[in-house]
């Protein structure tokens, strides 16, 4: 098979050395360019074309939705695009995939499932192959999995889900229904309480009622079907998801459900809980 061509932006030179070397650990991949501004990276996407192009979300001279912006300008055909960030905001995860980013992953990485996303992305079962087989031999490693709990891992994967999806960010509910989830992952008889314990357990942490908890997953669920967002994804997914989304809109109740036995074999998977889009 052809190897992957990649480029890096990456400002922070130790992290971008660290990406370039463990690239070097495939064969699959062939690195055409890396830089630490947003400007140059423009640049050397128009040209070199790459099939990947992995970016952190903020750069000197334009950040990663801006760089994005002027790629759907000049290019006839966008490569795949990872946004890398310590920023774990959902505004600024949402602005991303807005922008036309494929995946959008928190520092610090992975490695496992940096690169596993990459050959998901890809299509390239191949790579995924050589991945498994070699993560954890290498004392050389993007990150140490374990600065991030398993829950936040979770947590991480369950946001990303959602704006894939295209249950809008910034309304409340997104965030209520994100940690019903979580909760529900670990523990599931939580459903046969979830107004007695789950939601009232939620507005504690919130400093609200539990009334309001369960209303505000409501009124996020009801947007997110009354506009259409989630026909769509199950369209554009299509046979190729793992996540079937109902044509009618769901109780709160049956959302949480669904999203939580979605995720839960994913989790105890280890990789695959992040896979939430395939």
């Amino acid at each position: 098979m052809d190897r992957i061509r990649v480029i890096i932006a990456e400002n922070d030179e130790k992290q971008r050395t660290e990406l370039v070397q463990e690239l070097g650990r495939y064969p699959g991949f062939l690195l055409r360019g890396e830089t630490g501004d947003g400007r140059e990276a423009i640049r050397m996407v128009v040209e070199q074309q790459p099939d990947l192009f992995i970016c952190n979300m903020i750069l000197p001279s334009y950040d990663a939705p801006a760089i994005l912006d002027e790629l759907r300008k000049q290019l006839p055909n966008m490569p795949k695009v990872v946004v890398i960030s310590s920023v774990n905001l959902e505004s600024c995860i949402a602005k991303a995939f807005a922008k036309g980013a494929d995946e959008y992953l928190l520092k610090p990485l992975n490695r496992e499932l940096l690169f596993g996303r990459i050959a998901e992305l890809l299509e390239r079962p191949d790579l995924l192959q050589t991945v498994k087989q070699t993560t954890g031999t290498s004392a050389s490693a993007l990150c140490d999995a374990e600065e991030l709990t398993n829950e936040e891992r979770v947590r991480q994967s369950i946001s990303s889900l959602f704006l894939r999806i295209g249950i809008p960010a910034h309304l409340l509910g997104f965030r209520f229904a994100q940690e019903a989830v979580v909760m529900l992952v670990d523990d599931p008889m939580l459903m046969k309480n979830r107004t007695k314990v789950l939601y009232p357990a939620i507005a504690q942490k919130h400093q609200t009622s539990a009334f309001c908890v369960e209303r505000a997953i409501r009124h996020v669920i009801t947007l997110t079907w009354e506009r259409g967002i989630a026909e769509r994804y199950q369209k554009e997914r299509g046979n190729n998801s793992r996540l079937h989304l109902p044509l009618d809109r769901p109780t709160s109740g049956e959302f949480i459900a669904l999203i939580a036995e979605y995720v839960r074999p994913r989790k105890r998977s280890g990789v695959a809980v992040h896979e939430l889009d395939h």
